[in-house]
């Protein structure tokens, strides 16, 4: 009775497991499809209703009914027989398209994003706040929309209830002046960034990118004033930089890029620094002075690697790897063995992989 009585329960119990399982499941990839009622946008995601700043209504006759089920309260429609189109700019990677669907509505409505055409249909029957238009894993850059419908008569309606963006994109305000004059100035291991502040009374947001045009990371929001230090770079590589002003009312197109590289203390390169001399003898290692320290580098196999640097390479070193530690950067990083090398090289320049890097030690020498 004992051993029956605990299979049942360890039946039961793995049948409750197996159900959860599938509901979880449903619930993860069971996200809204064309064609299905979007009243709230689904997480992941952010809505902008037809009247936000930022849309851009071309045509006469545009009307804004309040009396049915829309989302926000209201829409925009027009049933003028001549060409209309709703305008706007976004930054992001996903976009979805939220009207009402019936049988007076559009067959062919017109998408063009960044100059591809897609089309959809608003036409069918009656359901409101409908999910109409979706693109989806778009480059996630500053995209141009323009949706466009020619209503013949009464029965071809065009409207626009609201816009869904993925919650890390936005909506353009193109009446938000743009931040101006962008410069970058490179330092060591920082690059300093000003620009001509906007007549708004608004803040800034920084992007970055190590690509020309982006993809751009926010790296800095809420900055009051119309300058800002990036002290999260690496030496040696280049960073592209737009600036977005932002206030109330939404935030505004990209500025233009501006770029810089940071270097560090410039050391002399034994492969050109006597190139008559093309192997000379190897000098005596220098002597450890108080500004200078010994870096071991412990690799996941167990060896170790040292070298005897300046304090200056030893911070580019540690500014490396945290910027690296962070996922930006190269894999990898050049130590340069200066006079400390063995055998008859004129140089040797030692590579230190990221991914093998167990720990590292740095030993300064007394002053």
């Amino acid at each position: 009775m004992k051993k029956n009585l605990i299979k049942k329960i360890f039946i039961l119990f793995s049948a409750s497991l197996f159900l959860l399982t599938i509901f979880l499941n449903l619930r993860t990839y069971a996200a809204t499809s064309v064609g299905q009622a979007l009243p709230t946008p689904e997480s992941g995601w952010q809505r902008y209703e037809e009247l936000a700043p930022g849309f851009t209504f071309e045509g006469n006759g545009w009307q804004i009914p309040t009396a049915g089920s829309y989302s926000g309260g209201s829409e925009k429609f027009t049933l003028n027989p001549t060409l209309h189109s709703v305008k706007f700019q976004f930054w992001g990677t996903d976009l979805r398209l939220i009207s009402y669907r019936g049988g007076d509505r559009q067959t062919s409505i017109q998408v063009n994003i960044d100059g591809v055409d897609y089309n959809y249909s608003a036409n069918g029957q009656a359901q409101v706040t409908t999910l109409l238009f979706e693109k989806r894993n778009l480059e996630n850059k500053l995209h141009s929309v323009v949706v466009s419908a020619s209503n013949s008569s009464v029965y071809n309606i065009f409207e626009l209830d609201a816009l869904d963006i993925n919650d890390t994109g936005y909506l353009v305000n193109p009446k938000i002046s743009v931040p101006s004059n962008l410069f970058a100035k490179a330092g060591d291991a920082k690059i300093d960034l000003s620009w001509t502040a906007s007549s708004d009374k608004i803040e800034y947001t920084i992007k970055r990118s190590t690509t020309s045009a982006g993809p751009y990371d926010t790296i800095a929001s809420n900055v009051k004033t119309p300058s800002y230090s990036d002290t999260s770079v690496v030496n040696g590589t280049t960073y592209y930089y737009v600036v977005t002003a932002v206030s109330n009312n939404g935030e505004s197109e990209l500025s233009k890029e501006a770029s810089a590289t940071p270097q560090g203390e410039k050391q002399t390169d034994p492969d050109t620094d006597n190139p008559s001399q093309p192997n000379p003898e190897p000098s005596e290692p220098a002597q450890p002075t108080g500004d200078r320290a010994i870096l071991v580098v412990t690799i996941t196999n167990g060896f170790e690697k040292e070298f005897d640097l300046s304090m200056k390479e030893i911070n580019n070193f540690i500014a490396w790897y945290d910027a690296k530690d962070a996922g930006r950067g190269q894999s990898f990083y050049k130590i340069d063995k200066h006079d400390n090398n063995k055998g008859p090289f004129s140089s040797r320049k030692d590579y230190v992989i990221f991914d093998k890097i167990l720990t590292f030690e740095v030993s300064e020498f007394s002053k």
